[in-house]
């Protein structure tokens, strides 16, 4: 039987993921300004490359998407709606760019059970998602997360001993 391997992204752990979606929910939860948001409830989902290698199969290697991390801010049982699932849908519907994460809905790619709310980002492979203020407020947190993610995987990246050892592949 062939061997088979799961990768996922070396430096952008499921740690490295929550630290960054603590900083987007403290910043907004605690911001230098006043922002008007509707609540203090929000879900917010991570969604990052996963690839299986199967000895044999190259260069078909699927990618498909990986829940990295996910964050629930507020009592679950006092939300108005069901915000987790609201924050994987805009997820897998941005993963699959059957939504830009913009500023409305694209009907035309709709599938039933499809949420049609917006409020996400894609940032070079990693989505991210919130659900449960304003759909700019959501896409606003999301963008927080997903570039502090970045920033903290290229961080580890620069520190690391494959690239102080000038690596050829990553160990």
């Amino acid at each position: 039987m062939p061997e088979t391997k799961l990768l996922l992204p070396k430096f952008l752990t499921k740690e490295t993921a929550e630290e960054a979606i603590l900083v987007a929910a403290k910043t907004v939860l605690t911001p230098p300004i006043s922002l008007d948001i509707k609540r203090q409830d929000f879900h917010i989902v991570v969604l990052v490359p996963k690839m299986v290698v199967e000895a044999g199969n190259y260069p078909n290697y699927p990618i498909n998407p990986h829940l990295l991390a996910e964050y629930s801010q507020g009592d679950k049982k006092l939300w108005s709606r069901d915000y987790a699932n609201i924050a994987q849908c805009k997820a897998i519907q941005r993963w699959y760019d059957r939504a830009d994460g913009g500023t409305d809905t694209r009907p035309h790619l709709l599938f039933q059970g499809d949420t049609p709310y917006w409020g996400s980002v894609k940032r070079y492979g990693v989505v991210v998602a919130c659900s449960g203020v304003q759909p700019y407020f959501d896409r606003m947190i999301a963008g927080i997360a997903a570039d502090v993610m970045i920033g903290l995987a290229y961080h580890a990246w620069m520190g690391s001993l494959d690239k102080v050892n000038g690596s050829d592949f990553l160990t």
